[in-house]
């Protein structure tokens, strides 16, 4: 197949997507292509854009249309009137909608954080490297999604030990999958400046992603994960994206 075809039909299958024609398995299946292709993802987010672009554009000479059907309709019958008033109304408040979207929108650091963003799945409970069942307790408070009893159990342990670094991490991961980047990241940071922590590297790329949630893009830290294996493809993708 030509790679003018293979365009072709990259172009049909996001303009499927995007208008909702695809099949179920076929949907999925795209949307698994764009977890793993970064360059399909950005061009799915273009062509949306376009899309709201050409749309409101004739939005915006159907109103210019309606106008002008309006001021010819000014000597024929009140029903008549009636009825392009309604349309009018109805290419106002499309244009409104559509205009409210576009604004609404998620910043861009807000879309790189919800597409990369994974919560940690914490420690299997039989296994904890800590021996304490109101760790375990709190441990399994966190994998129900109850992060605020799992902070509260393990903010209490810490209290006690301050200095331990899987007590930090798995605090600043609830506080983070609460959306609290703010109060996660002191404990992700006292976290990855101890490089014998077993929690170190990821504790790092927590951090980036606290910093992206919290829009500080002018002071994303640690340039040097771009380089580690796990993570550094993400990292230099995400980059990419905000500085182009």
């Amino acid at each position: 197949m030509s790679e003018a075809a293979l365009h072709k039909d990259r172009f049909e299958a996001i303009e499927a997507f995007l208008l909702g024609t695809m099949g179920p398995k076929e949907r999925q299946r795209f949307e698994q292509e764009m977890a793993a292709d970064a360059a399909l993802l950005e061009e799915v987010v273009l062509q949306r854009e376009n899309t709201l672009a050409v749309e409101m554009a004739g939005i915006s000479r159907t109103l210019m249309a309606v106008r002008d059907e309006h001021h010819e309709a000014d000597n024929s019958s009140s029903d008549g009137n009636w009825t392009t008033y309604l349309k009018y109304a109805a290419m106002v408040a499309v244009l409104i909608l559509g205009a409210a979207w576009w604004f609404a929108r998620p910043a861009e650091n807000e879309r790189l954080f919800a597409e990369y963003y994974v919560e940690d799945p914490g420690l299997p409970v039989p296994m904890s490297a800590v021996n304490d069942p109101v760790f375990q307790d709190a441990m399994v408070a966190y994998k129900l999604g109850d992060y605020a009893e799992a902070r509260t159990k393990w903010g209490n342990l810490l209290q006690a030990e301050p200095a331990n670094d899987t007590l930090r991490f798995y605090i600043a991961n609830a506080y983070l999958a609460e959306g609290d980047a703010k109060a996660a990241i002191p404990l992700y940071e006292a976290v990855a400046d101890e490089p014998a922590s077993a929690f170190h590297v990821k504790a790092r790329w927590y951090i980036f992603l606290a910093y992206l949630h919290e829009g500080r893009l002018n002071e994303l830290p640690d340039s040097t994960l771009t380089n580690d294996p796990v993570y550094g493809e993400r990292v230099r993708v995400i980059r990419s994206k905000l500085h182009p």
